[in-house]
Parts: C-alpha cells; sequence; structure tokens
C-alpha cells in the first residue's frame, strides 16, 4: 500500500511540476508552496486555530495533495499564463476557469480509481476554493467567511504568498517581508484573520524556506 502512495504522490508530483513549467516559473515553486502549506497548517493545529474543522483531516493527505491544486492551468493557452503585461478583461475571465477545470479534472480521477478519495477530495477543495474571497468576492462560487471550505482558506494565503515571492513572466519577486505585508492588509477582507495569523506567527519558519 506505501508503495502505490509513493506511486501516486510522485506522479501527482511530476505532473504539477510540468504544468508550473508551461507557466515559465522559476525556483520550484510547487516544492515551496508545499512547504509553505505543511508550515501554515501545522502551526495552526499547534495553536488550536480551528481544531474542529482540522481534526477532521488527515493532515498529512491534506499537504500532499496540494501538488494538484492548479492542475487546471493545463489547459489555459500559454500565451495568457506568460504574458509579460497586465491581462485583458477576456485573458482573466479565462484565466479563472482554472479552478472549475481542476475540479473536473480531479473528479475524473475519482471516477477512475476506488483508491485515494480523500487525498483527492482534499485537493478538489484546495483547487476548488483557493480563490474564494473572506468577503465573498472571490471566484468561482463567490462563496464568503466560513462557507469556503478550510482547504480555500488557508490556500488562498499560501497561493498568494507564494506568488508575490516568486518571479513571474510580468513582475520580479517580491520580498518575504512585502509579501507578508500584503498577506496581514488582506486579513478580513480577502483572507480569513484568524489564518493570517497563523501565518503570520510562522513567518521566520516560512521566510527560511529556500
Amino acid at each position: 500500500m506505501q508503495q502505490k502512495n509513493d506511486l501516486l504522490h510522485g506522479v501527482m508530483f511530476v505532473l504539477a511540476d510540468m504544468i508550473e513549467n508551461r507557466n515559465e516559473q522559476k525556483g520550484g515553486r510547487i516544492e515551496k508552496t508545499i512547504s509553505y502549506l505543511k508550515i501554515l497548517v501545522n502551526g495552526m493545529m499547534e495553536r488550536g486555530v480551528y481544531p474542529y474543522e482540522l481534526n477532521k483531516i488527515d493532515i498529512e493527505l491534506l499537504i500532499s495533495s496540494a501538488c494538484l491544486y492548479d492542475v487546471g492551468k493545463i489547459s489555459i493557452p500559454e500565451v495568457i499564463l506568460n504574458k509579460p503585461g497586465r491581462l485583458t478583461k477576456e485573458e482573466f475571465n479565462i484565466i479563472k476557469t482554472h479552478t472549475l477545470k481542476s475540479e473536473h479534472i480531479i473528479d475524473k480521477i475519482i471516477s477512475k480509481t476506488e483508491n485515494h478519495k480523500e487525498f483527492l477530495h482534499n485537493a478538489k477543495l484546495l483547487a476548488g476554493n483557493h480563490h474564494e474571497l473572506w468577503n465573498g468576492l472571490g471566484y468561482p462560487r463567490g462563496l464568503e467567511k466560513t462557507n469556503i471550505p478550510i482547504q480555500g482558506r488557508v490556500m488562498a494565503i499560501i497561493d498568494v504568498y507564494s506568488a508575490l515571492v516568486s518571479e513571474r513572466p510580468y513582475k520580479k519577486p517580491f520580498t518575504a517581508d512585502e509579501g507578508f505585508k500584503i498577506i496581514m492588509d488582506g486579513a478580513g477582507e480577502q483572507f480569513d484573520p484568524l489564518i493570517v495569523e497563523a501565518f503570520l506567527e510562522e513567518k521566520e519558519q516560512i521566510k527560511s524556506v529556500v
């Protein structure tokens, strides 16, 4: 069973890495993103942040399933993913479809296997909800506050921070401190304020990820 789990995770990670390479990103963003997520979720567990929700989740599976959270970007044209300037409204609307496309891809995987259901369930919740906003102005469903699954509320912070401190076709990386400031400023509007507080508590450990 462990060999099958290792194979699954290996295949999923390679798939995620291939998708990231289409996005012309440098520095192993997937590995760093998963490391940030692990630090944050473990910090939340230690501090008793949303224990009722987290205690119902296999934390190890949650963390490992994050490799699939952007899998839907495989269907987004590279000319949009790698555009050096500001996206048009139409281009941004195409980018936004990656959340539902991620869910669709993961649903297809679920339909083909009797195993790894919890891993894939977490992956789907991460993928489909990491662009939902605390104030209800996110996408794809406009969920708000704790109506957003805990997986999405956590991943929203990690995804934005990871993007901020990474080099992208349209920008140079922000410093870690600049990234933390932007996350802090988004508390209560873009992000769950309790999870932001836990994220800031882990500042030094997150900054140590290389």
